[in-house]
């Protein structure tokens, strides 16, 4: 029995606190704006509407959650009426943006509360403004920017400072609350031409009271082929011809170029740039040139044939063929170098060698070499010295019997001068006398000299 009427008293007790709490009211919201701006300390806008269902009394509202809500004051609703009420709503802590619901609370002279939630948006002076920039075109002289205020604030003096790949604009613009301005901008062309179609920041500074405040936007660049073509052709003798291929668009574009020639004019053409292929077709030789560039980049390639190249070519062959044949017939080799040495009196001196190899057996070999005028001969030799030695006619020579396939015999001697030689100091061919079956025959070597240049 005693349970039952514990459980009837805590029933009614409960009854008695929910019907305590109540009160009756249709609430309805309207954001006229629902932005918080840091930088100024504005805070969110909203229109209540509030209808009593219930008895006419007296209503406040407020916040429990570290929102400030203004105004403060009671006001009075009649029973069935309905009551527009504007609060404003200002977070205590502003250091974090973003999405804010909050919760209030309207309470009755009874004490009897009801609960609704509104959300405000956190942001700093750039979340206040939207910056909108329409396509460009690439034929395009301006771009015409839309500047949006989101907030229900007039903003009489803004200072703009935008900066973008296509150009740089500065102003100071007014905006009512949530107006807009539409701005034209003029277009740098000479940037314009360097650009790829595609997407571009504009980063735009907004700076109003004193307070500065960044926001980025992207710009669509719009994309359009267009290759220029020129070609030049002149010349007799040397004809040059010129191809160039520019890139009047904003795209990336491959461009190809083709040009010919015949068998003969091909071996004497010279190319400003390598082809990426070249066909032989018959007597007709075509070359072909494929390449990407970009925006406001040419392709040039310049195409010479020089008719003057035949004779040359001719001449190089002959001088070319006599020295693969003088080469050929030659069964010796004789060479001739010259080597400046130190000397401990000071004298200018110098080591002549004498290189002898033989491409053939040959024998009876008798090399001969002259000595310079107002030198004279150091008495010391090499490995070989020579068999003869004319000092009145400046001679020495050497004697060998006979030498092998592929032998070889170096010869060294000094000559020396107590007058000093300034210059090019040239010494004469030396010359090989031998006999190859049974017939004589003559080789000379190459002419030499030094060059003696002054101390300074």
């Amino acid at each position: 029995m005693k349970k039952r009427i514990f459980l009837i008293t805590t029933l009614a007790l409960i009854l008695s606190l929910n019907l305590i709490s109540a009160i009756n009211l249709d609430i309805s919201s309207k954001s006229i704006s629902n932005l918080v701006i840091t930088d100024l300390k504005e805070p969110a806008t909203f229109e209540l509407t509030i209808r009593n269902l219930g008895e006419t009394d007296s209503f406040e509202i407020y916040s429990l959650v570290g929102i400030s809500i203004t105004p403060e004051s009671k006001f009075t609703i009649n029973s069935g009426d309905s009551k527009k009420i504007e609060i404003q709503a200002m977070p205590q802590n502003l250091k974090s943006e973003g999405s804010l619901p909050f919760e209030y609370t309207i309470k009755n002279s009874k004490n009897e509360i009801q609960k609704e939630s509104l959300t405000i948006n956190i942001v700093e002076l750039g979340g206040a403004f939207s910056i909108i920039p329409e396509s460009i075109n690439p034929r395009a002289e301006n771009i015409r920017v839309l500047i949006e205020n989101k907030a229900n604030l007039d903003f009489p003096n803004i200072k703009l400072k935008m900066d973008s790949a296509f150009f740089e604009f500065e102003k100071e613009i007014s905006l009512k609350a949530k107006g807009t301005e539409k701005l034209d901008i003029p277009i740098n062309k000479e940037k314009l031409k360097k650009l790829d179609a595609g997407t571009y920041l504009i980063n735009t500074q907004i700076k109003i009271s004193g307070e500065t405040d960044e926001i980025e936007s992207m710009i669509k660049f719009l994309a359009q082929e267009d290759i220029e073509t020129i070609e030049t052709k002149e010349g007799v003798m040397t004809i040059r011809e010129e191809i160039i291929k520019k890139n009047l668009g904003n795209v990336h574009k491959t461009i190809t170029i083709t040009t010919e020639r015949n068998l003969i004019a091909y071996l004497f053409t010279t190319l400003s740039v390598s082809p990426t292929e070249t066909n032989f077709k018959g007597f007709k030789v075509n070359y072909f040139w494929e390449k990407e560039i970009i925006p406001n980049e040419e392709f040039k390639v310049i195409i010479k044939t020089n008719w003057f190249y035949p004779i040359i070519v001719l001449i190089f062959i002959l001088v070319l063929f006599l020295l693969i044949k003088k080469s050929v017939e030659a069964h010796l080799i004789l060479r001739k170098k010259v080597d400046f040495i130190k000397t401990k009196g000071g004298q200018f001196a110098l080591k002549i060698t004498l290189r002898l190899k033989a491409k053939k057996f040959i024998e009876r070999i008798n090399i001969i070499d002259k000595l310079p005028p107002l030198v004279k001969l150091y008495e010391r030799f090499g490995v070989i010295k020579p068999n003869k030695i004319d000092l009145q006619n400046k001679r020495i020579e050497w004697n060998i019997e006979s030498l092998n396939k592929d032998e070889e015999r170096i010869f060294t001697y000094i000559i020396y001068s107590k007058i000093g030689v300034i210059g090019k100091f040239e010494l004469p061919s030396a010359k090989a006398i031998y006999e190859k079956e049974g017939k004589i025959k003559e080789t000379t070597s190459n002419r030499s000299f030094f060059i003696n240049e002054p101390n300074k």
